[in-house]
């Protein structure tokens, strides 16, 4: 635990230092981050693509129990909602700045970012260098833990083959180490003029997760997910298409993210009993809209809509999700998020 706490205080240090050099500028800022996940019977109809389903699937009389699993019923009968709220801080510099329009507004940024939800804390602390306009590179670390309450969990194993994660206080901690590369594309670069603002962004993250408490076999409950993580590495990809203009609403675009697990995590399933496909590329795309009402205040609104996993029949019960079979892929409508930003100064 030392050793990731000084990792964070040296981070501290790198943002308070760079408050010593000329021309930076610095922002604080807080916001609010609400979703709503859609009710689902997980692929049931039959269909390639399934609408909302608030009316939850029992379990069958006849199923059979593997081990401790209970079973489950497909759907909750109302969905899901996400709440946190945050505040950070971050410091931009300058950095092998130019004359040319590729590198006049070259800079090194580095930001840290505390997060609160019901059942769990994590702080964000992350460095981003733009050495040129289209490419940026980014690298970034994060530490929380989590509880359980109202209902809640958020951290834990889930390793004992019931599908019902461990509902303790402070088990351990979850951990992120990330490095990206970024290229964006403005085309009013090409062709100037306030309107002309169309936006092409691809970034590509490779992300290290860790539980403290989890050994490399164990899945693990974070931030009241579907307890479906392994210590590992994840590469996450995001592909935007958008315009900007000078309105109240000045962005509105499609956005594409994709994650799945790489190297020895991808092969886990290949050693269960049921292959429930570790490999499995997790899709999320849709419409999004920024809305800006002042310098200080913004409002992100986006609706997603995610390819998921069908599994068999006969499997599809189950509440473990290592004891199901993967068969197929559907689409469904994922959520509809909500994010608010103030800029203090």
């Amino acid at each position: 635990m030392k050793k990731y706490l000084i990792a964070l205080l040296l981070a501290v240090f790198s943002i308070s230092a760079v408050s010593a050099v000329d021309g930076i500028t610095h922002q604080t800022f807080w916001g609010a981050e609400f979703a709503y996940y859609l009710d689902s019977n997980e692929g049931q109809n039959g269909d390639k693509f399934e609408l909302p389903t608030y009316s939850p699937t029992s379990l069958p009389s006849d199923y059979t129990a593997i081990g401790d699993d209970p079973g489950r019923e497909l759907g909750s009968g109302w969905g899901a909602i996400e709440l946190q709220l945050y505040a950070g801080h971050k410091v931009t510099l300058p950095f092998l700045q130019g004359s040319g329009p590729l590198t006049s507004n070259n800079n090194v940024s580095f930001q840290m970012k505390g997060y609160i939800a019901p059942v769990v804390a994590y702080i964000e602390t992350s460095a981003t260098i733009e050495p040129i306009a289209f490419l940026n590179f980014s690298a970034g670390y994060s530490i929380g833990t989590g509880w359980y309450g109202l209902g809640f969990n958020g951290i834990g194993l889930n390793n004992d083959g019931t599908g019902k994660p461990e509902q303790k206080a402070f088990p351990g901690v979850a951990m992120e180490t990330w490095a990206s590369g970024t290229f964006q594309f403005d085309f009013a670069a090409i062709w100037p003029g306030e309107w002309n603002h169309v936006v092409m962004v691809a970034d590509a993250k490779f992300n290290y997760i860790n539980f403290t408490a989890a050994g490399n076999d164990d899945a693990w409950q974070w931030k009241a997910d579907k307890g479906e993580n392994f210590n590992g590495l994840l590469y996450q990809g995001t592909y935007l298409l958008g315009y900007q203009m000078p309105k109240m609403v000045d962005t509105v675009g499609f956005l594409v993210e994709t994650t799945q697990r790489v190297g020895r995590a991808a092969d886990i399933s290949k050693d269960d009993t049921a292959d429930w496909n570790s490999a499995w590329v997790h899709v999320k795309f849709g419409p999004v809209v920024n809305l800006s009402f002042n310098e200080k205040n913004s409002l992100t609104i986006l609706l997603q809509l995610e390819n998921q996993k069908k599994y068999t029949e006969d499997t599809i019960y189950y509440n473990y999700f290592r004891n199901r079979e993967y068969e197929d892929d559907y689409i469904r409508i994922h959520r509809l998020a909500l994010s608010y930003k103030h800029i203090l100064w």
